[in-house]
């Protein structure tokens, strides 16, 4: 039986990698049969309860797609989460050369 607490750790986990997931943007031309792929892979590694694979994969479609800061912001959560102390530099690092958003107008 899960505990409650890895249940909880585990939806956190989903949500953050959920909401990264909605905010990357389109794959450049070059990269449109990779990242359908990789959607394909993140859907199975999700369906599979296999989070940390889940993971590594958005991470992929992130260096693929030039996702914004929020983008690795939620995965270095994710991480953090789960334990991965490994990836948190890593996403750090993306984290701090992500494009900026456009200016508000």
């Amino acid at each position: 039986m899960v505990s409650p607490e890895l249940a909880a750790q585990s939806t956190m986990v989903r949500a953050l990698l959920g909401r990264a997931q909605a905010t990357l943007p389109s794959p450049p031309l070059r990269h449109v049969q990779a990242c359908a792929k990789l959607y394909e892979d993140f859907a199975e590694y999700l369906e599979h309860n296999e989070l940390e694979l889940a993971l590594d994969t958005l991470m992929e479609l992130g260096h693929l797609t030039s996702p914004g800061d929020g983008f690795w912001r939620d995965l270095e959560r994710a991480a953090e989460v789960m334990g991965l102390n490994n990836r948190v530099v890593a996403l750090r690092e993306s984290f701090r050369t992500a494009p900026l958003p456009p200016e508000a107008e």
